[in-house]
């Protein structure tokens, strides 16, 4: 003890500093073999921890699953962004082999050019990257079999996509550990499964469904459902023929479980018949037969107006010679979490979607059946004619007629109790020339012995009002990478539809993260803010355009003479007249630049506070925290004055 009071201070200083590299050495060493997957996630979704869907996932895996990870050393080196991200996809999934408890295996391969891991890169399909001269190709893809050597890969992990990484991973690790999936039977008018304007591919919906589902086609003409199917999606059924109907009826009352979409007004719809050339007709679709009998209220020929929801488009001031003006669009709509039903697995992690003229959904008096909405509009809805969107929608218009009717209108949701058949008398009799004419009669006498007039166990089936939400314009923004085409979702239109087939099929353990990492991110005081301003903006537009034009017809009805040269001669009066509507025209138009000016003003001055707040409100919390340390120890420390 006395020899280390006998230290002097600069001593004590040399070992303390020598003490605290040895101890940060050992703390970053001990962190870096023993922490290696720790990590502390602030992001407001938890973007970086991983899911109960994810666990779940991996701790039903009863097959061995083998992931090799081929990641270029080189790429790393040269794109330091991408060594950070491939150090992330291998924690990732040395985390999944963890979880799952050595089922999922994990390899890993440094595919340098001209090797053997090269080769096996390329032939699994991995997509190379021409990032460094000479024309080497660099990797970062994932190839992954299980034990029946069903294979699923990831051609190459692009960082735009590294908020959907977990559940890629996740995804694909599923489908290997059930190779065996539901059957969803496809009925659809509109050709989502080969869409002419896709060069006959399938919408991107239709490629997700295909991940998880046993997607099969089937035509309109059908006159029974096969048992095999295990939900049946009904899509803008259009006209179809009673034995169809009478089809899908006994399907539903046998238990089957179904997801129908109608709409009011189906924009792929006339967007692939206008390119077919097809002579325009009705884009509304409804179930009507089967909708009575069973107790569901929609009309086809009414959408959903939500001016809270609405997006704004350009549209083109009514009269001649005005300006396009920036206007709410009623019949799209794009809906965030206060529109879904957060206790429902469909939608309770939702945060984005679109739709588009989108129709509303009820259960009809005395019906026998539970409706629990899964999207429903805000307060400030109306039901709108669809007619005027069909051909030529008026933005402008449809404002002026807008009245909010303080309601909530179910644009989508899960209908269950117990159904009474639209075919109380037995299956109606077979069309000539249909496709049951050319039915053994043992098949009908089958059919006909299994009919029911109501449904024997209460049904379930969720029905949405909407078509257009499954096209990919609608949820999807295309990006090329090296010449590949890039998905970005904007929206969970996707996850709500494969999440609802989910729920019909009792498996939720991918629900919770097909809604996770939208890139869409809004702002929803900016947004306040300018909806204000520019409805106020609008407003006295829409003034100053009325003005003009009835000063416009005033102007016509003066009377004017000829002068000896043709010139226009005006009296005094009438010069006085035009002198004041210019004066009018002048202080509109300033009244106008100072709403304009509002608009931008409290915009700014809330940037400028956000901007405070995120750059100089925590360094400068931290730097008076200092402060206040510094002055406590200094002050702990201060030599006492010698008492008497």
């Amino acid at each position: 003890m006395k020899r280390l009071n006998s230290m002097d201070r600069s001593t004590l200083g040399i070992i303390g500093a020598v003490v605290a590299v040895i101890l940060f050495v050992a703390i970053n060493v001990f962190a870096n073999t023993s922490l290696t997957s720790a990590r502390l996630d602030f992001t407001e979704s938890k973007l970086f921890t991983l899911s109960d869907g994810t666990r779940e996932v991996l701790q039903s895996v009863q097959e061995p699953v083998t992931l090799r990870l081929f990641a270029s050393r080189t790429l790393a080196e040269q794109a330091p962004a991408f060594g950070d991200y491939i150090a992330r996809v291998r924690e990732l999934l040395q985390q999944y082999s963890d979880i799952s408890g050595g089922m999922v295996r994990l390899e890993i391969y440094n595919p340098e050019p001209y090797s053997v891991e090269e080769d096996e890169a390329v032939a699994y399909g991995l997509q190379g990257v021409p990032l460094v001269a000479g024309g080497e190709l660099l990797y970062f893809g994932l190839a992954a079999t299980n034990s029946t050597d069903d294979q699923e890969i990831i051609p190459f992990f692009d960082t735009r996509r590294e908020r959907y990484l977990e559940y890629d991973l996740t995804r694909l690790v599923y489908n290997l550990a059930n190779p065996k999936k539901p059957v969803v039977g496809l009925m659809s008018y509109i050709p989502i499964d080969a869409d002419p304007l896709k060069e006959y591919k399938p919408w991107v919906v239709v490629e997700q469904m295909e991940q998880f589902f046993d997607v099969k086609p089937m035509g309109l003409s059908m006159t029974r459902i096969p048992d095999e199917v295990d939900v049946l999606m009904v899509v803008h059924p259009g006209v179809l023929k009673d034995e169809t109907i009478y089809a899908i009826d006994q399907f539903v009352l046998r238990g089957g479980r179904a997801m129908i979409f109608v709409d009011p007004h189906s924009e792929a719809d006339a967007m692939i018949g206008a390119a077919m050339r097809q002579p325009p007709g009705m884009t509304d679709s409804d179930l009507e037969k089967l909708f009575t009998a069973w107790g569901i209220d929609y009309t086809p020929d009414k959408f959903v107006g939500d001016r809270d929801a609405a997006t704004k488009v350009e549209a083109p001031a009514p009269g001649p010679g005005g300006r396009s003006v920036v206007a709410d669009y009623l019949a799209w709509i794009g809906l965030d979490a206060q529109h879904f039903n957060s206790d429902n697995v469909v939608t309770g992690e939702l945060q984005r979607i679109f739709m588009s003229a989108s129709g509303a959904i009820s259960v009809a008096e005395g019906a026998e059946l539970e409706l629990e909405p899964l999207i429903s509009s805000s307060p400030q809805a109306m039901l709108m004619d669809a007619t005027k969107i069909r051909v030529q929608p008026d933005p402008l218009g449809l404002l002026d007629e807008f009245e909010p009717q303080d309601t909530r209108y179910a644009m989508a949701a899960l209908i269950t109790g117990r159904l009474k058949s639209a075919f109380p008398d037995g299956p109606p009799e077979p069309e000539e020339g249909g496709d049951a004419a050319s039915e053994d009669d043992g098949d009908k006498a089958e059919d006909a012995a299994e009919h029911l007039t109501e449904s024997q166990e209460p049904v379930t089936m969720i029905v949405v009002a909407d078509t257009d939400l499954l096209s990919d314009r609608s949820w999807l923004q295309f990006q090329d990478f090296f010449g590949q085409q890039v998905a970005i979702p904007t929206a969970n239109n996707a996850a709500f539809v494969i999440n609802a087939l989910d729920n019909l099929t009792g498996s939720t353990a991918l629900v919770s993260l097909r809604s996770r990492g939208l890139s869409v991110r809004p702002f929803h005081r900016v947004e306040a803010i300018r909806d204000e301003a520019e409805r106020t903006y609008r407003n006295t537009e829409q003034e100053l355009l009325a003005k003009m034009r009835e000063t416009e017809e005033k102007i016509g009805q003066i009377h004017t003479e000829e002068g000896a040269d043709g010139q226009v001669i005006l009296t005094d009066e009438q010069r006085a007249t035009l002198a004041s509507f210019r004066a009018d025209l002048i202080d509109t138009r300033r009244q106008l630049r100072e709403v304009q000016h509002n608009l931008h003003k409290d915009i700014d001055s809330l940037d400028g506070w956000l901007k405070i707040l995120n750059i100089w409100l925590v360094p400068a919390i931290v730097s008076i925290i200092a402060l206040v340390l510094a002055w406590i120890r200094r002050s702990r420390y201060r030599p006492r004055s010698a008492s008497v």
